[in-house]
């Protein structure tokens, strides 16, 4: 809102792009009522749906010209609302109500669903980086945590729905193990300009960010607003190889393994014989066979804690 906009006493006006499925109708109530208090208009209220996680929804608060859009829902959600705000100006605020909730967590912003609302009510924001992605020839998508393809797409996938809910991140530790010993994938991969490498891969994945709080710190140098993006390639040989590497990745001793390859640039091409799953931010979305990773430099604002 402009300064005259303020003059004239105009109210600002939020957008919730919600997963109804997530939120419940008490921690909707009090939403609004905390918005009302605060002098905001009634928000504008934009329910996904099964067939469409927030694009849409998005794409309408943002033809709308709203102050600010709440994601209120899991990572999924989450980033799908940020990826529909680049390019607008318009910053995101988070009501993380997933399992896991990676960018919430590695932003600090309150898992206790009344402290984010005072939090998105706040002043202070963030200005971070996403990742701009291609799977072969789709359409570009966007992500702001990680993603990866093969190994790393079938734990996000395995993970067990109960379990997650009875011990969070923990169930993608177990889901982790039940893969330990996967074939490895003869993988080509580009960065920059420079050379083709190629390894026999059972793991890969950009990173914006490198922490999964509460489970792992997989790219401890990756950071959310550094204008770059950072890849983790693993390549055991044995299987002995294979726990060795998830040790090390645990303590943090990354680059004490020689199957372990960490790299940094501004843009990755990843290439696989046959389509392989792969995820973005938690979630499987298909099977490619080649992606193109890009870092898109401070590309949104998010409301974060003072301080």
């Amino acid at each position: 809102m402009t300064e005259q906009d303020h003059r004239a006493g105009t109210e600002r006006r939020a957008a919730v792009v919600i997963n109804a499925t997530k939120i419940d109708d008490a921690l909707e109530r009090l939403l609004r009522q905390r918005f009302a208090d605060a002098g905001w208009a009634e928000p504008l209220w934009l329910e996904t749906t099964p067939d469409d996680p927030g694009r849409a929804m998005t794409a309408q608060a943002v033809e709308a010209g709203v102050d600010l859009v709440v994601a209120a829902g899991g990572d999924g959600t989450i980033r799908v609302v940020i990826s529909g705000l680049v390019g607008s100006d318009i910053p995101a605020a988070l009501l993380p109500a997933g399992t896991v909730n990676l960018l919430a967590r590695n932003l600090d912003v309150p898992l206790r669903l009344e402290d984010a609302i005072e939090v998105a009510l706040g002043d202070q924001e963030r200005t971070i980086d996403l990742i701009k992605i291609t799977a072969d020839d789709g359409e570009p998508d966007h992500f702001a945590v990680m993603a990866g393809i093969g190994t790393d797409a079938a734990i996000m996938e395995e993970a067990d729905a109960d379990l997650k809910k009875a011990i969070g991140p923990a169930a993608y530790a177990v889901a982790a193990g039940r893969n330990l010993g996967r074939k490895p994938v003869r993988t080509k991969i580009t960065i920059d300009d420079g050379p083709p490498l190629r390894r026999r891969a059972v793991l890969c994945i950009v990173g914006n960010v490198g922490e999964v709080p509460g489970l792992v710190s997989l790219i401890p140098e990756a950071r959310l607003d550094d204008g770059r993006l950072d890849l983790l390639v693993a390549s055991p040989r044995r299987f002995r190889d294979w726990v060795t590497a998830f040790v090390r990745v645990l303590l943090r001793r990354h680059h004490e393994d020689a199957n372990l390859d960490h790299w940094t640039g501004h843009r990755v091409v990843i290439t696989v014989p046959a389509a392989e799953a792969y995820q973005l931010d938690g979630d499987t979305e298909g099977e490619a066979t080649r992606l193109v990773a890009e870092v898109v430099p401070a590309a949104v604002r998010v409301k974060v804690p003072a301080g």
